[in-house]
């Protein structure tokens, strides 16, 4: 669907843009699994863990908005068997990711300098793990699909390009969101001591995976 423009000066283009920016920025904020994801990694390991996560999150969207601009991710829309296919493939993932989540515990900022670098998860691994996650969830091809043609104009001469530039803002707005996220959130757990808060911890970041993970797949 593309916004009607029987008269191009009704819709400058800043005017579009400023409405796309809001828009993206209310979508990014809504409580999904994206950002609840960089929250609770951000909580249980500190910033720069929860940063790496969500520069790769961010980096995924590049394939969403890719298949968008080419018209590629309505294959992924109409092909009921290519759907299920990464869906399934998404839901192991996030499953293997619980599993991985259960045996391990946060890190309190008292216990940091205790341990050596070695235990902690390679930042690099946190990064492609957050790209997979994205790739892997054919939801968000469909929203895309939905939501970036909608804010071209119909007599657009280039709607790829304009597809391509939206997307490049809705990431740009998403990375300092994520980033901003787990910045806030690292300073928060900075404050607390109290044990109860990590083991909570513990088991809101096993329950956040598996929610993605179930919600992917009834979805």
């Amino acid at each position: 669907m593309f916004v009607e423009s029987s008269h191009p000066t009704k819709y400058p283009i800043f005017e579009i843009v400023y409405t796309f920016i809001l828009a993206a920025i209310a979508l990014t904020l809504m409580p999904g699994p994206d950002i609840l994801y960089v929250l609770t990694e951000s909580l249980a390991t500190g910033r720069k863990y929860g940063m790496s996560i969500a520069c790769g999150l961010v980096t995924g969207l590049l394939w969403h908005i890719t298949l968008t601009a080419t018209g590629a991710g309505l294959l992924i829309k109409t092909n009921p068997i290519l759907y299920d296919i990464v869906t399934y493939a998404g839901v192991a993932y996030l499953l293997y990711l619980t599993y991985g989540a259960y045996h391990s515990q946060p890190t309190p900022p008292s216990t940091i300098k205790e341990r050596v670098p070695d235990s902690f998860e390679p930042l690099g691994r946190l990064y492609v793990r957050g790209i997979t996650m994205n790739v892997l969830n054919p939801k968000v091809t469909i929203f895309f699909l939905a939501f970036l043609p909608s804010f071209v104009t119909e007599d657009s001469k280039q709607p790829i390009q304009e597809i391509l530039l939206l997307g490049g803002v809705f990431m740009l707005q998403a990375m300092v969101i994520f980033i901003t996220v787990a910045y806030l959130a690292d300073r928060l757990r900075h404050l607390i001591v109290a044990e109860w808060f990590w083991r909570w911890i513990y088991w809101i970041r096993i329950c956040v995976l598996l929610g993605i993970a179930i919600l992917l797949l009834l979805q």
